[in-house]
């Protein structure tokens, strides 16, 4: 029972099952001395606010801290509808806005958070959670606070991850756009097929046989990783799909040439066109691209006039092959091989190419087991509960919560086969008599992918002026961001959507650097951290136009 009733200082408070959410006597009072208390002196860029009443707490952060955007979280759709009764008040909130999550909306806690916070959004984020609510509400505290987690570790994984491969993504874009020959467009399968995605972890060995048994009843995407190992069960996918940027992609499809499509972004490993032929292909295979946030990326693809289809990036080429299905077909997605953890020192199904640097370093006093044990103790992996010898190093538990968290409003119809002891909620486990009768459910539909050659895709020279053309673009907008960077207030103007989203990419390190120091008050400190990011960004342009045009 929600009750409304005055507080003693004449604002508003709330009970609910006979319970203050704020004190009867001054809550502006009471949430000042906690805003006080839990934030001090510092200048949050961002708040989130879990189990928020009436406003009062936002009320008192827009006051004492007056540049921090604020993200309220509403553990009662009831509360939020008496909140937002309130909001033409002037001690008020406005609870209308977008910025404010509570039980009946569609969209889940992790959705609205990933929507309003970005990688960048990380540096001087503050979370604070309300005690009465907590108190009140102690399940949805528990699963608000595990979803904020969620999000912080994939922001923060993001961000790394930007920091040390950014440019290396345009590097990419810039080399796969000059040196693939054509790309192919159409849709990557049947949109009632059943998809099996081939991760490799060990299980994978496992379920090879099964797979084989209903190989006319699925199409088959494969991970890079999986490759040389589906190669040896004699399963040969329809589709690989491959996002890392590194040497390692590229390198499982060398061993194990493919003889089908490559799903890729254009920030993905370079050196495709340097594939062998595989079956009866006249060349190395080309790319099915997608589409990713990148500055560059976009404007490469607009230049193709090429219908990528839009494929969030989350860090782990599962995720993006689990998106790409969600969006390819209605049928059922099945992933094999996805563990998410290593069985003891094993975490890879064998023969994979990983193994193979381990096999050069072997010696008398460094034996093949020693090196993989080194391998996993150096990953710093920690012990799955419930499972004997599981264990998985923070990166693989940071994409299990994602992988396994639920999706608002959509039917549950991803699976995974034999899985491990990682539990991933929002996966349906299956055994080889469970996707067998999942299997004869199937409606028939012809296999494979639909997918031709684009017949715009634009020649060589045509791609190389597109490629001067924008970097110079660039440089000169970094040109005139110096100028405005040395001015009063000068920092702002890595606030602008152009020069962000570039600069993120090359020093998002250079970023954080600022904004940290302006959230502070160094405005003399982020003008000279401004420019220097813009300096960064402007030889590194120079570097990469002499290189990538160079080589050709």
């Amino acid at each position: 029972m929600v009750e409304v009733f005055t507080s003693r200082s004449g604002v508003p408070s709330i009970r609910i099952a006979g319970v203050a959410i704020h004190s009867p006597y001054d809550p502006v009072r009471e949430a000042r001395r906690f805003v006080d208390t839990a934030l001090g002196t510092g200048r949050p860029s961002t708040v989130v606010i879990l189990g928020e009443g009436l406003g009062y707490l936002s009320g008192c952060i827009a006051t004492l801290h007056p540049g921090a955007r604020v993200l309220r979280v509403c553990y009662s759709r009831e509360l939020f509808d008496q909140a937002a009764i309130f909001s033409a008040e002037s001690w008020a909130p406005d609870f209308r806005t977008l910025d404010v999550w509570h039980p009946g909306l569609n969209a889940g806690l992790d959705e609205f958070l990933l929507d309003r916070i970005g990688e960048l959004d990380v540096e001087g984020l503050r979370v604070l959670e309300w005690p009465p609510s907590a108190k009140l509400f102690p399940q949805q505290s528990r699963a608000a606070n595990e979803a904020v987690q969620r999000v912080l570790r994939e922001l923060s994984g993001s961000i790394v991850t930007t920091m040390a491969v950014g440019k290396l993504w345009l590097r990419n874009c810039v080399s796969n756009f000059l040196f693939l020959d054509g790309c192919l467009q159409g849709a990557p399968c049947s949109v009632e097929r059943a998809v099996v995605i081939a991760a490799s972890g060990p299980s994978l060995e496992e379920s090879a046989p099964v797979l084989r048994e209903m190989r006319d009843a699925i199409d088959l995407w494969a991970l890079p990783s999986s490759l040389l190992f589906l190669q040896q069960a004699r399963l040969e996918p329809d589709l690989i799909v491959m996002t890392d940027p590194g040497f390692y992609a590229v390198n499982h499809l060398h061993h194990a040439v493919p003889t089908c499509p490559v799903v890729m972004p254009l920030s993905a490993a370079r050196g495709l066109w340097r594939l062998p032929a595989g079956g009866t292909n006249a060349g190395a295979p080309l790319p099915f691209l997608i589409a990713q946030p990148g500055l560059l990326e976009g404007e490469l693809l607009k230049a193709l006039e090429h219908p990528a289809p839009w494929i969030a990036p989350h860090g782990t080429v599962a995720a993006t092959a689990m998106d790409l299905a969600r969006a390819a077909t209605r049928g059922p997605i099945i992933f094999a091989g996805l563990d998410l953890c290593t069985n003891d020192v094993i975490s890879h199904a064998r023969p994979n190419e990983f193994e193979t640097f381990f096999q050069v370093q072997i010696s008398r006093t460094s034996p093949f087991d020693s090196l993989l044990y080194q391998w996993s103790a150096d990953r710093n992996a920690a012990r799955i509960p419930g499972g004997r010898n599981a264990r998985a190093p923070l990166s693989l538990q940071t994409y299990a919560s994602w992988l396994g968290a639920s999706r608002s409003g959509e039917p549950a119809r991803v699976f995974r086969l034999f899985p491990s002891v990682v539990d991933l909620p929002g996966m349906t486990s299956l055994d080889a008599e469970a996707l067998g009768k999942l299997a004869r459910t199937l409606p028939s539909s012809s296999p494979g992918p639909r997918l031709s050659p684009n017949p715009r895709f634009p020649v060589r020279a045509r791609r190389v002026e597109v490629v001067r053309d924008i970097l110079f673009r660039w440089k000169t907008m970094l040109t005139v961001g110096i100028e405005k960077a040395r001015g009063a207030h000068g920092y702002r103007v890595l606030a602008e959507p152009p020069l962000l989203g570039l600069v993120g990419q090359i020093s998002a390190q250079g970023v954080l650097e600022t904004r940290r120091k302006a959230r502070l008050g160094d405005e003399k400190g982020a003008r000279e951290a401004a420019v220097a990011v813009l300096e960064e960004s402007t030889r590194f342009l120079q570097a990469l136009e002499e290189k990538a045009l160079n080589a050709g």
